[in-house]
């Protein structure tokens, strides 16, 4: 439990991170990476280019500074940094690393001299924060471990069958080298994929959700190729994709909190793009337990009819079970809809107010949409979104 006045002193510094944060953190991962250049292997360098996670990890300590007398109110945060933390095999050892390098960019960019008592408040609540990292993410791994055909760490899987989805999108099916079972997991959870040394002296981890149902003897991840250029290469997507059957891939077990909550309610699932791998996965397992679609609606909304995701699978599906589904095309007609989604659109589409909703996409989608919920009546507790990348607001 922290002091009183430790607690004032980090809640003082709350303005100030809300100005500064962004630039303090640029100025931690620099002094991080020259001094440890192996944690590297843990950290996306195409997020640390685009300037996504500096902006993620200041918004994160500014939240930490403005709730730490409320840490409860913290808790749905800390759970997703955990779990992607545990999709990339963050260690405990780790944290001191990372505490020291965070303080001096604090005192840097704050041009605060060593003994300043703000420096010393959040030496103490970063070690508070530590600990709630460590313990939360032990409890993952041990979880992990425990459960039937579980593990800990990155485990060899091999790919075993690949089915192209649309234009630049491919799913690849993956079994364990070793032949062993593999743990269940949650429709909507991820996996950490680990690349080992590609083009460059560090490994690459990237988070893929699972796109079938958890009842397969197997994983499925299906992956878009990521457009590329000199500053953001998408080296892990672009080696996917030239992967054949046989070639080996390293997994952590699944995690995410990106999961459905309340699994008798309705269900509204709305994609863009390949935001609609972790819906698949949502669809999929409620269509396995119930055996109809009933209070399913499935919204896809993508480009054009080649960059249309699994297009025969979902009709046929639709047409088996029986859930409604729409489908909104960007640039050409042939849809359900043609343009964006709008308020009229959707609302005629979703009847049910009291149903949950379950959105991946990109991130200016997925903001319009959260904006458009609400304006038709959806409560902030029935919305539910993913983020691909790191945590940062939808606005």
């Amino acid at each position: 439990m922290l002091q009183s006045e430790v607690i004032n002193i980090v809640k003082s510094t709350a303005p100030i991170l809300a100005k500064e944060g962004e630039k303090i953190t640029q100025l931690f991962y620099q002094k991080l990476f020259v001094n440890h250049p192996e944690l590297q292997n843990v950290f996306n360098m195409t997020h640390q280019i685009q300037g996504d996670q500096p902006r993620a990890l200041a918004d994160s300590v500014f939240k930490y500074a403005s709730h730490i007398d409320k840490l409860e109110e913290l808790g749905p945060l800390v759970k997703r940094i955990a779990h992607k933390h545990a999709s990339l095999s963050v260690a405990p050892e780790q944290y001191p690393v990372v505490g020291k390098y965070l303080l001096e960019a604090i005192g840097e960019h704050l041009n605060l001299p060593s003994d300043d008592p703000i420096l010393s408040a959040w030496s103490d609540a970063y070690q508070q924060l530590a600990a709630i990292f460590v313990n939360t993410e032990e409890k993952i791994y041990s979880d992990n471990a425990n459960k039937p055909g579980g593990w800990r760490g990155f485990r060899p899987f091999v790919i075993s069958k690949i089915v192209p989805e649309a234009e630049d999108v491919t799913s690849f099916y993956l079994e364990p080298e070793d032949g062993g079972d593999i743990v269940n997991f949650e429709p909507g959870q991820y996996v950490g994929v680990k690349i080992k040394k590609l083009g460059g002296e560090y490994d690459e981890i990237r988070q893929y959700s699972m796109s079938a149902a958890p009842s397969e003897p197997f994983y499925r991840i299906t992956v878009k190729s990521e457009a590329s250029n000199v500053d953001y290469p998408g080296r892990v997507s672009h080696y996917i994709h030239k992967a054949r059957i046989g070639d080996r891939l390293h997994l952590q077990p699944p995690t995410g909190d990106f999961t459905i909550e309340n699994n008798s309610e309705d269900l509204v699932l709305i994609s863009g793009g390949v935001g609609i791998t972790p819906l698949l996965s949502m669809l999929l397992n409620r269509l396995d337990e119930r055996g109809n679609g009933d209070g399913i609606t499935f919204i896809l909304c993508c480009r054009n009819a080649a960059h249309h995701i699994m297009k025969d699978k979902l009709k046929a599906l639709s047409k088996e079970y029986g859930f409604i589904y729409k489908v909104a095309y960007e640039k050409e007609e042939g849809a359900d809809h043609q343009g964006y989604l709008d308020s009229a659109i959707l609302n005629s589409w979703l009847k049910n107010r009291d149903a949950n909703v379950y959105f991946c996409g990109p991130k200016p989608f997925m903001g319009a949409l959260d904006n458009l919920l609400e304006t038709l009546g959806y409560p902030k507790k029935q919305r539910h979104c993913e983020i691909f990348g790191p945590a940062t607001p939808l606005d």
